[in-house]
């Protein structure tokens, strides 16, 4: 997980501030995530476009599924373990909503760091940061973004327990020709209630209500145990993903 939170905070915030806004590429990165949604079942298959000129339609992109076939596929190659986590994982357990980057969850303690960077540049990615290294040992992210699409894909360095049962316990997703794994249900809630932002808690939520066989005591087990390390209240705010209308979900 994310070691020195505050460091990478303001390194994404700064990271951010300096990116021009394109109205192009966000047009773009919005109609691939509407597409990735509707391939991933996550969204009705039909097309609100489909009675407007072909001429005026935004032009149909899979970036992040090609994205994701190319990762799994250079990933696997190179034995490296690894999870989607994040707004992609919530894509497939949830319901569709904007997410611009992929976070994924590598197998690999930072000392590893050489072979993921050779899948990095195998796989055209450009690292964000001037010393990979020292970034890296210090918060635990590799930030690249890819050549080709301009999207921002975080790459987590997994050295827990936690993180390695939560490797051994992915899914392997269907994609075109492969498979992608994602971490399981259970793991994005906790990876979610454990960053806390409302839409995490939502993103939980709209989760919990979509699989109703979760293993609750593997959720309560792991966030007890950060919650004891970490001295933050992860039990009740696991206890709001549960909540509707004052009470708790069946």
């Amino acid at each position: 997980m994310i070691a020195d939170r505050a460091h990478w905070r303001r390194w994404e915030a700064e990271y951010i501030r300096r990116e021009a806004a394109d109205i192009d590429r966000n047009l773009r990165l919005y109609e691939a995530l509407y597409q990735h949604a509707r391939q991933m079942g996550a969204y009705p298959p039909i097309d609100p476009l489909e009675d407007v000129s072909r001429k005026t339609r935004l032009v149909r992109c899979f970036m992040f599924r090609d994205l994701l076939e190319k990762m799994a596929r250079e990933f696997d190659a190179r034995s490296i373990a690894y999870m989607v986590i994040g707004g992609q994982a919530v894509l497939l357990y949830g319901e569709p909503r904007l997410t611009a980057d992929v976070d994924v969850t590598v197998g690999v303690a930072p000392e590893g760091l050489p072979v993921v960077l050779e899948a990095v540049r195998a796989l055209g990615w450009q690292v964000l940061v001037e010393d990979a290294e020292a970034f890296v040992r210090r918060t635990m992210v590799l930030p690249c973004r890819d050549e080709a699409s301009g999207i921002r894909i975080d790459v987590i360095f997994a050295q827990s327990a936690y993180e390695q049962e939560a490797l051994r316990r992915v899914r392997r997703v269907p994609f075109g020709a492969t498979e992608v794994c994602f971490a399981s249900p259970e793991d994005v809630i906790i990876h979610k209630v454990i960053a806390g932002r409302p839409r995490d808690i939502e993103d939980c939520r709209r989760i919990w209500l979509k699989n109703p066989h979760l293993d609750e005591g593997y959720i309560r087990g792991w966030l007890q145990q950060f919650e004891a390390a970490l001295g933050e209240p992860f039990l009740s705010r696991f206890a709001q993903v549960r909540q509707i209308d004052g009470g708790e979900t069946q």
